[in-house]
């Protein structure tokens, strides 16, 4: 018998956008012939299933929705929200008390490397290098913060929220003037923001999943983006050249790839992940940790599948058979 499968997506992020193009390609490509796909998308507080039926309501009770008088239950959630609630671990929180299982990682991974902050702060202790950064409340006093940028930090800098993801809110800081301005645009989307070093090199990233009960890493991606950095309009605009596999030394791409590995792991990771790196000098710096990667037609992780020899339906069903077992 068929599973029955909600493909979240939607939310109240700035990345929602994203979210929408990731829930699409996953309900395109997702193998119909095993699960009956249902699209279930964030409204602010309704969460809404699409079918042929038309736009029907949720039951938050049970998980459920009436479809032509009869009441759908679903077997597994394949989650496709980026931002809030999902990569901050609330809705995963909500399918452990419905037991109904899901394809990404649980609570406290997702808690965890939401917060950029605190995913440095743990991995340091394991020889995890990453960019030097201060950290500022919303509530600070930006006189005295400023002042520390300028005594620890050497420009550039980078301004970014601590919980925000596609580079929403970010801003590459050439000189102390230009401070206080990407300050105040990081706390429009967050009441926490990083300010980190400005490592100069190659940017790349690497796809980290469990494949067949076996944790595997995909083949690195190597970003040139057109921007003064990798921006939104890099990201999702096309103003980026994006080189899969990466052109690199092949023994930094095995290191990197054995690091990432270690990463998904140490975090107890489940389902898709991408960790983003910076290489300077023979050494790597890990950017961030997204623990759930964009699947849009322009999202690295499916062009990363394709060069490993993974169709979009065999990425999509493998990650709903693992949450299943």
């Amino acid at each position: 018998m068929k599973k029955n499968i909600a493909v979240m997506a939607g939310g109240p992020s700035a990345e929602a956008g994203i979210s929408l193009k990731s829930g699409q390609v996953v309900c395109d490509y997702l193998d119909k012939e095993r699960f009956n796909i249902y699209k279930v998308l964030i409204e602010g507080n309704d969460w809404v299933v699409e079918s042929t039926g038309g736009r029907m309501l949720v039951d938050k009770n049970d998980f459920s929705c009436m479809i032509d008088s009869v009441k759908l239950r679903f077997d597994a959630v394949f989650v496709a929200i980026h931002g809030t609630p999902a990569e901050d671990g609330k809705l995963q929180g909500y399918f452990d008390m419905m037991g109904i299982p899901y394809n990404c990682c649980g609570v406290l991974t997702a808690s965890l490397t939401f917060d950029k902050n605190r995913t440095k702060e743990y991995l340091t202790p394991f020889g995890v290098l990453s960019a030097k950064a201060i950290s500022a409340k919303k509530n600070d006093d930006r006189s005295v913060l400023s002042a520390q940028v300028n005594e620890q930090l050497s420009y550039p800098v980078f301004v970014k929220p601590n919980k925000n993801g596609s580079s929403y809110g970010a801003s590459k800081v050439n000189t102390k003037e230009e401070l206080e301005k990407a300050i105040s645009l990081g706390f429009d989307y967050d009441d926490e923001i990083l300010i980190e070093e400005y490592i100069k090199g190659t940017e790349v990233t690497c796809g980290v999943m469990t494949y067949k009960g076996k944790v595997i890493a995909l083949p690195i991606t190597e970003i040139r983006s057109k921007s003064d950095f990798f921006d939104y309009k890099a990201k999702y605009e096309g103003n980026s050249k994006e080189v899969t596999p990466a052109e690199i030394d092949t023994a930094i791409a095995k290191q990197i790839q054995e690091t990432a590995t270690f990463i998904y792991q140490k975090l107890d990771f489940k389902g898709m992940s991408r960790i983003d790196f910076i290489i300077r000098d023979g050494r790597y710096y890990m950017l961030e940790v997204n623990s759930v990667p964009g699947l849009s037609a322009e999202s690295i992780v499916p062009q990363q599948a394709k060069a490993y020899g993974l169709t979009l339906t065999a990425l999509f069903s493998n990650s709903i058979e693992e949450c299943l077992k």
